[in-house]
Formats: structure tokens, C-alpha cells, sequence
């Protein structure tokens, strides 16, 4: 068996390798970009084909139309630092934690390690906290939940939702006590792409990153007014200095901005669209458009698709301000649940110059992406600027109409 699907569909699930009965399928990296695929070691291949039959490209999972669109952000502040948005992942994992459950999710162990780990406690929990703009190792954590749940354990499953296509085909049945929590996603690229940025930036300085280097990606600047104002760039934990670069200066997560760097089948992604494969998707609610709920910490978007994804959120909405909202604004706000993300023109010549010349290949293909967000950018100061007070508003308004 040569392949067990194509590169250009495969998403790295690990649902083969977990399946495989004679552990002749790992995930490894591929070319200089690294992104994971099956490779298949013939001389323990048996041809049982049970990689085929778990592959989500050869048998798509069953997607769900949202029941029910919240806005939410968790009453506990101490949920809230740390998390993405307003916290809601982290209110559920804890629902399942505290009544006996375990919960799986994706932790950055170091800035060379980004892996999926089980919890069964609320002290430990708070690894899971925070995007992860780079795709999370499986590893073996299928088999681990399905121990779990034979066992009768009430099981929360996070992840990506090809990740959560990959353990519903796995499983091969529903359980009762599985919760499947998706993460709305952009795209994932590979942990090598991440782990050759942050080399790069330190060598340009002379010196080694630490192997138990963290970074992360978001950082909430302000909490204290009611608009959320948030950095992106690559940080680190508990090394000085804290900000290794934010964007648009740093190259990883300005190309992971503009699409650059995403796993190729993260182009025709088949669950980015408003039907979902979890019992409850969560995102950033951009597209929030009511007034109750402040976004100095961001909001989060809770989509239930199943009755058990409803009962679960209906769990935990008394420990969040929330608001009920139409399914139809949430999926507005989100390009990520209408369509995939596009795939830049400049996608080709990257992968064919970073294998020539690594990091260094970013500056001149994304010249064309920062010209537009600088453009966006100043139109937004400019709109900002006619707004700021009723009197420049009023005569923006009376110009406009008299053209």
C-alpha cells in the first residue's frame, strides 16, 4: 500500500494510524515544510484496509445543522485569561471534568511539541487554553478516548473538525458519553513551519531557544473597556523577553494570515461550511451584532448541531453571560463557516522557496498581502477619524449626501 489517500485530501486525522492493528502506519513529516502524513511500513502491512475504512476522504462523516446560536463569555475571569475568546471551551471541559469525566485537547508542550493530552482535572486544565495557529498531534488519544468511553467515562473530545471526523469514524458508532467539541478553523500549518520560525528569530539574534520554550499567539491587550483589543504574533511563556514578535513583523503568523502556510487539503476543507461534524462548534462570535454582552475579554460563539450538544451547552450557559442569537449571524460573521479559506496565488512559489531557502522565503510573497491590509488598515483609521465625534460625523454625512 503505497498511500491510503491522496496528499492533496489527506488532513493528517490519524484516524489510520490509530486503527492500524499491527502499528505499521505512523505520521511523519514531509519535505522542507513538514507537513504529517500516513506512511505505511510494507513489511508489516497486512492489507486489512482498516486505514481505508476509518479515512473521513473515503467515507465522510454525517454533518448537523445548528440547532441554536449563543454569544457567551464565562462568569469565572480566571477561565478567561488565558482562553482565545470568552471562555467557552474551557466552561464545558470543566462541566465534564467536575462530574467525573475526562476531556481531551490540545496543549503546546513546547514550542516544538503541540500535542493532543488527556485531563481528568480542573488544575490541569488550563494547558488546553488559547489558539493554536498550528495543527495538533493526534497521537494516540483516539485509542485513549475509546478506552474512556468503553469504560463508561463521560468523554469531551476537542479539536479541529477533521480531527473530530477522523474520532467518529474511528469510533465507528455514537456513544452516549461522548461529547465532540469542534474549534473553528482558518487552516493548520505544520508544527515544523512554527518550529523553524522561532529558530530563525532567535538565531537572527545569536542565541538558541530553550527546548521547554512555549510561545502562544493571541494576546489580549486590554480587558478593562468594552472592545476587545487584541495582538497577534508569536509570544513566549514565562521567558524574557514575553514578545518574541507580533504582526505584521513576524512571518509566521502574518503568512498564516494571509493563508500561506495551511495543509493543503485546508483549501477544499469540506467542514467549513455551516453544517458541522461536532455536538457543538465554538469561534470567536465576530459577526456578534447585539448589546448585552460585553466583548472586553471577546465573546464566543456556541453552535450546538446535536440534542446532546444542546443539553451539554444548556449545562453550562448559567455560568456564562450569554444571549441567544440567530444561527444565521453567527455563520455571517464567520467566513470559516460558509467557505474555505482561499488559496493564495503565491502558494505554489512557497512551497517550492521555502525549500530553498526556509524563513527567509516569507517577505517578498507576502508584500501583495500587507499592501492590502495596510490599504484596510488606513481606511479604517480614516473611518474611525470622520466618527470620533458627532460634528465630524455630521459633516461627513452632509458631504457624502451632496456629491
Amino acid at each position: 500500500m503505497e498511500e491510503i489517500c491522496s496528499r492533496e485530501k489527506c488532513t493528517g486525522c490519524s484516524a489510520c494510524y490509530n486503527v492500524c492493528p499491527k502499528s505499521a502506519i505512523s505520521m511523519v513529516e514531509s519535505g522542507a515544510a513538514g507537513y504529517v502524513y500516513p506512511q505505511v511500513d510494507a513489511s508489516k502491512c497486512i492489507d486489512c484496509n482498516l486505514c481505508r475504512k476509518v479515512c473521513p476522504v473515503f467515507h465522510p462523516v454525517n454533518l448537523n445543522e445548528p440547532l441554536k446560536a449563543y454569544a457567551a463569555t464565562c462568569k469565572n475571569e480566571s477561565h478567561l485569561v488565558g482562553s482565545a475568546s470568552g471562555g467557552a471551551a474551557s466552561s464545558i471541559a470543566e462541566i465534564i471534568i467536575r462530574n467525573g469525566g475526562v476531556v481531551y485537547g490540545s496543549v503546546m508542550l513546547n514550542y516544538k511539541n503541540v500535542s493532543h493530552c488527556r485531563f481528568t482535572s480542573v488544575e490541569e486544565m488550563y494547558m488546553m487554553r488559547g489558539s493554536k495557529y498550528v495543527q495538533s498531534s493526534i497521537g494516540s488519544t483516539y485509542r485513549q478516548a475509546k478506552e474512556d468511553l468503553k469504560a463508561g467515562k463521560d468523554v469531551l473530545f476537542t479539536g479541529t473538525a477533521c480531527q473530530i471526523a477522523g474520532l467518529r469514524n474511528y469510533l465507528h458508532r455514537d456513544y452516549e458519553n461522548l461529547w465532540c467539541l469542534d474549534l473553528v478553523c482558518h487552516g493548520v500549518p505544520s508544527q515544523k513551519l512554527l518550529r523553524d520560525n522561532v529558530e530563525f528569530i532567535y538565531a537572527q539574534c545569536g542565541q538558541t531557544p530553550a527546548r521547554e520554550l512555549k510561545v502562544h499567539f493571541r494576546d489580549i491587550l486590554s480587558t478593562q473597556t468594552s472592545n476587545l483589543d487584541l495582538r497577534f504574533g508569536v509570544f513566549t511563556e514565562n521567558t524574557i523577553p514575553r514578545k518574541l514578535q507580533i504582526f505584521p513583523k513576524n512571518t509566521y503568523i502574518t503568512a498564516f494570515m494571509a493563508g500561506l502556510t495551511f495543509r493543503e487539503n485546508c483549501y477544499s476543507c469540506p467542514y467549513a461550511q455551516p453544517k458541522r461534524t461536532a455536538d457543538i462548534t465554538v469561534a470567536d462570535f465576530w459577526g456578534y451584532l447585539g448589546n448585552e454582552i460585553p466583548s472586553g475579554w471577546g465573546i464566543s460563539l456556541l453552535l450546538p448541531s446535536s440534542a446532546k450538544g444542546l443539553a451539554l451547552c444548556e449545562k453550562v450557559l448559567p455560568y456564562m453571560n450569554f444571549e441567544e442569537r440567530p444561527v444565521n449571524e453567527a455563520v455571517k460573521g464567520n467566513g470559516q463557516l460558509q467557505h474555505p479559506s482561499l488559496r493564495p496565488e503565491e502558494r505554489d512559489r512557497f512551497l517550492i522557496e521555502y525549500e530553498r531557502i526556509g524563513d527567509q522565503c516569507y517577505k517578498p510573497l507576502l508584500k501583495s498581502y500587507l499592501r492590502k491590509y495596510r490599504k484596510r488598515q488606513l481606511k479604517e483609521l480614516i473611518r474611525k477619524i470622520i466618527h470620533s465625534t458627532p460634528v465630524s460625523s455630521f459633516v461627513w454625512n452632509k458631504l457624502r449626501h451632496n456629491k
